[in-house]
C-alpha cells in the first residue's frame, strides 16, 4: 500500500499469514473484491503495525499457527483488549479453533479454503456491522 493512499477505513483488511502463497492467494482474492489489504508474514510482525493503526481496519485475518513469539489466538486476545469491536477472522490448518473461545467478534474458517469463501466470510462479516 501507497504511504499515501488512504483506503476506507471500512475496506481495510490486515492479513497476518506466513504462508506467502496462501498470503497472496487471500490478498489477490480480497483485493479483487475492493478491499485494500496489508500484509504481515507474522503476529509478531503485525502486532506493532496495528497498536499504531488497528483502529483504522474493519477486519483482521489471521492464521493461528505462525512462527514467532505470539500465535494467531494470542493476537486475538490483544485485539480484542484493544479494539473491542474490531472484526477478525481466524483461520488454521492445523487443530481446530473452538469457535465459542472466541469473542463474538470472531469467526473460525479451517484450511484449506477456497479464496473465494474466505473472501466472502471476509464480506459478510464487514457487512453485518458493529
Amino acid at each position: 500500500m501507497e504511504p499515501n493512499h488512504h483506503p476506507d477505513a471500512s475496506k481495510l483488511v490486515a492479513l497476518v499469514e506466513d504462508e506467502p502463497i496462501v498470503r497472496d492467494v487471500a490478498a489477490v482474492e480480497l483485493e479483487d473484491r475492493g478491499f485494500s489489504v496489508v500484509e504481515f508474514e507474522s503476529a509478531d510482525a503485525a502486532l506493532p503495525y496495528l497498536q499504531e493503526n488497528g483502529g483504522a481496519f474493519s477486519l483482521v485475518v489471521t492464521d493461528v499457527q505462525m512462527p514467532g513469539r505470539i500465535n494467531g489466538l494470542e493476537l486475538v486476545i490483544v485485539l480484542q483488549r484493544w479494539w473491542p469491536q474490531l472484526k477478525v477472522l481466524v483461520t488454521s490448518g492445523g487443530p481446530l479453533v473452538n469457535p465459542s473461545l472466541l469473542p463474538p467478534t470472531a469467526k473460525f474458517i479451517a484450511k484449506p479454503w477456497r479464496a473465494a469463501d474466505m473472501a466472502s466470510r471476509v464480506q459478510e462479516l464487514v457487512a453485518a456491522g458493529p
